[in-house]
């Protein structure tokens, strides 16, 4: 095989990024192949320099070589589009401050290579702002990406074409300048929630609707809640659309994004927001997001193209508004299980659609719904109900779930598979204010399972056993992020079935390997971890059986004690 020589350059310099060569990796700064030595050797970068050399941060691109950075740094090009002076002006002392945060504003705090670079959407700056990004566009906001990426023996180091310039409007302010939300910043303003939108001192993310949501509102709704008699509603809808902490549709490195298994983020008025993927694209509680991600000071904006009112709601209310709930909702009224589920006590629902009814021996139950069947019909409903709002959307790969009935069910995640006991789910997530309702078109059947306290040590370790064997299969294929997700999958499944075998910290161990962090590139390196990591468990749980053993020998008598 001829490999071009453009090519192996890609692949060596993507080599040296990640893995950090020992000869990049010199001890002394003034040997080093620093970020700031390798700025210092270009004469396209000289201003550059200029700001390098009066930072606090500059200086430690050029000194430590145990920081991982990543520079933007724009060519003398990118400086010479600047207004006459402005870099003079930049660098007059009494501008000290707004020089580091000019500066800061192009470094990274982590080092992320060329293939890291092209999943993410946005980018947290050392001086706390965001911006927007597109490596394989070739875009930086607004700054374009000029050359290949340069490896430094601390970190990576991109060209641009302009000098990014801080961001500093809140989110009441970018939305204000926007032009498209003229409404909803009016309602924020009525609503006395002003300060929420423009705190310095958190991030935040917005699900801003546009003019032309507020459009879709019946006649005369926008303009009642601006009455003073509807202050409380106003206030509660305006809450319903701002979070707290930063939940980007795109990968932001250090954050969690929308969709990520187990991340279900609730609104400031107290409800949750419920994310999904449809075929027409992203969605928010029944909102489509057309534009996401847009960086502020102080968190990002989606823009959707609904309002997004607070349910109010309950789980019987909408049961009985969803004709394919009818027969559930009869069950419901003849076991008196309805009162339950219209009370403040959050359920979690996985409610049989009429056309599940109609399979024996339910159908013969639902005819006559009294006396014997009355109570078997009371056993039926209640193993298809939890206590507590558990998502399926955006449920971890593998869930065992309690019942009000007491038996476990188990709710699976695969791709976009989502199913409960092997069901699958036809519609996930439909929340009332004490819960969610999620569709399934068969009953949920109840069979008896080994009690938990008679599953061995032998079992576990059959299992992981298993689990190394299939995952190896699946890495040999060169399916490394399927074999990860393998990983993280049966991780959650050992969790369920066998924690109490092994201690806290091994428990601990194994959640933060298998936990989703969205790694978004080197998914071999993430399956070899977690392929140590089952393999230290199958260790721990040999050894725990190697101890029961001989304890039991021990004790045995007339028996050889140590004769295994």
């Amino acid at each position: 095989m001829i490999i071009h020589s453009h090519t192996l350059k890609k692949i060596l310099l993507v080599t040296v990024s990640v893995f950090s060569f020992e000869t990049l990796e010199a001890a002394d700064p003034a040997e080093a192949k620093t970020i700031g030595r390798v700025i210092r050797e270009r004469a396209d970068l000289s201003n550059f320099l200029k700001l390098l050399e009066k930072t606090e941060v500059g200086s430690q691109l050029s000194e430590k070589t145990n920081l991982r950075r990543t520079v933007f740094a724009p060519t003398n090009n990118a400086f010479a589009e600047l207004p006459k002076d402005s870099l003079k002006t930049l660098l007059a002392p009494r501008n000290n401050d707004r020089l580091e945060e000019v500066f800061g504003f192009h470094v990274l705090r982590r080092s992320l290579p060329s293939i890291g670079l092209e999943t993410c959407a946005s980018l947290q700056m050392s001086t706390g702002q965001f911006l927007s990004v597109d490596y394989k566009k070739g875009t930086i906001s607004g700054a374009k990406f000029t050359g290949e990426m340069i490896p430094c023996s601390n970190g990576n180091l991109y060209l641009i074409d302009r000098v990014l310039t801080p961001n500093t409007d809140d989110l009441f302010q970018t939305l204000q300048k926007d032009g498209r939300f003229t409404i909803f910043t009016k309602a924020i303003t009525a609503s006395r929630q002003g300060k929420l939108f423009q705190n310095m001192h958190g991030l935040y993310t917005t699900f801003a609707p546009t003019d032309e949501a507020f459009g879709k509102l019946p006649a005369g709704f926008v303009e009642s809640l601006f009455q003073p008699e509807n202050n409380e509603r106003l206030e509660d809808i305006i809450k319903h659309h701002i979070l707290t902490g930063v939940r980007a549709k795109g990968r932001i490195p250090g954050y969690l994004s929308l969709g990520v298994s187990d991340v279900t983020p609730s609104s400031a008025f107290g409800q949750q927001l419920n994310y999904k993927i449809s075929a027409a694209g992203p969605i928010v509680d029944g909102a489509a997001i057309i534009e996401a991600d847009i960086p502020c000071a102080n968190g990002i904006i989606h823009v959707v193209d609904t309002v997004i009112p607070p349910v109010d709601s309950s789980l019987l209310d909408l049961l009985r508004a969803d004709e394919r709930f009818s027969t559930t909702v009869s069950m419901l009224e003849a076991t008196g299980l309805d009162l339950p589920v219209a009370s403040s006590t959050q359920f979690t629902i996985y409610a049989p659609v009429n056309e599940a009814w109609k399979a024996e021996p339910y159908a013969s139950l639902v005819a006559n719904p009294t006396g014997n069947a009355r109570e078997a019909i009371y056993g039926i409903l209640s193993r298809h109900v939890i206590t507590g709002k558990h998502v399926s959307e955006n449920c971890r790969p593998y869930n065992k779930l309690k019942t009000i009935h007491g038996a476990p069910i188990y709710l699976t995640r695969e791709g976009g598979d989502r199913r409960i006991s092997g069901i699958a789910i036809e519609e996930t997530d439909l929340e009332a204010f004490n819960g969610l309702i999620n569709a399934i078109g068969r009953i949920i059947e109840d069979p008896m399972e080994l009690p938990e306290g008679d599953i061995s040590t032998v079992d576990a370790i059959q299992f992981v056993q298993q689990v190394l064997t299939d995952a190896s299969s699946i890495y040999a294929k060169g399916e490394y992020e399927a074999c990860w997700r393998f990983y993280t999958a049966q991780g959650y499944k050992f969790l369920s079935k066998y924690s109490k075998l092994v201690d806290s910290n091994t428990r601990g161990t194994l959640e933060r390997a298998i936990r989703d962090d969205q790694p978004g590139f080197q998914y071999a390196s993430h399956a070899w971890s977690s392929r140590n990591e089952f393999r230290n468990l199958l260790r721990i749980l040999e050894q725990r059986e190697d101890r029961v053993q001989d304890s039991y020998l021990m004790q045995a008598q007339k028996k050889s004690r140590f004769g295994r």
